[in-house]
């Protein structure tokens, strides 16, 4: 297994004040609603806890987006990647102290707990590859590696991306959506249901919570959505999804919940 990590030089970047960071008072936030001003109080754990965070579908395009505003907000963040070429960040991004990268499988126990051991969360983003058979059921192939490598190591905080149209959100949507989704979409959505059930099946150890967006976008982060709405299977953005992601891991409001969110 390799770790990549490229050599710290100085940043010519001035620190943000404290008194900057702290302009925005911290609000309450509805169960379907976020706000406008983004809090970066939000971010950051008042404990240690949360501190460290494996990020799994780290180099797909949500992936991305999760890391990045993870070494934003300071977290300490290791990517489990299957190849380090073409690597989706920043030459600055990757001279982050806070960012480790090791090459691996995620079908691979022995992989997971070389990464696993000292993390206060995992979150998953992994999905097939298109036009790959090969990776269709890769998501509860690796689930199950996931979490035992987790329940071994004493990791108890998981945040698992699914899919609209998977659980209980299947009743949501509409005849068309049901239709097409099936047809395009049928085997991972498949994958996705045995994902979440095997999720589900350990909640005596694991505090899970799983995350159903709408159709994914590349929008800009409008800090504006939904969640566990009356939808009709909307865009939202992947930087949306990622902030929520990061939010959630804060606050633990949907422990134990299967949510969507659209925007």
């Amino acid at each position: 297994m390799i770790k990549i990590q490229l050599p710290l030089t100085p940043s010519s970047k001035k620190p943000r004040s404290h008194s900057v960071l702290k302009r925005a008072a911290h609000s309450t936030i509805l169960p379907t609603t976020f706000p406008v001003t983004l809090n970066f109080e939000d971010y950051t754990p008042s404990t240690m806890r949360g501190k460290h965070i494996l990020v799994l579908g780290a180099t797909g395009r949500l992936g991305t987006q999760v890391v990045n505003q993870a070494l934003e907000a300071s977290y300490h963040v290791t990517a489990l990647v299957r190849s380090d070429s073409n690597l989706p960040f920043t030459r600055y991004q990757l001279r982050n102290p806070n960012l480790v990268i090791r090459v691996g499988s995620v079908l691979s126990r022995n992989d997971l707990d070389k990464v696993m051991e000292g993390q206060d969360a995992v979150i998953n983003c992994i999905g097939p590859r298109l036009f790959n058979n090969n990776d269709i059921d890769i998501c509860s192939k690796s689930q199950q590696f996931i979490i035992d490598s987790m329940i071994h190591y004493g990791v108890k905080r998981l945040i698992l991306v699914s899919l609209q149209g998977v659980g209980d959100s299947h009743t949501r949507i509409n005849s068309m959506q049901k239709f097409f989704g099936r047809l395009f979409t049928g085997k991972i959505l498949d994958d996705k249901e045995l994902q979440e059930n095997l999720v589900m099946k350990y909640s005596d150890q694991i505090d899970w919570t799983i995350v159903r967006p709408g159709r994914l976008s590349n929008g800009n982060l409008t800090n504006q959505w939904k969640l566990n709405d009356n939808f009709s299977y909307t865009k939202i953005s992947r930087a949306n999804v990622a902030c929520f992601i990061m939010k959630e891991l804060r606050s633990s409001a949907w422990l134990k919940h299967a949510i969507t969110i659209n925007s």
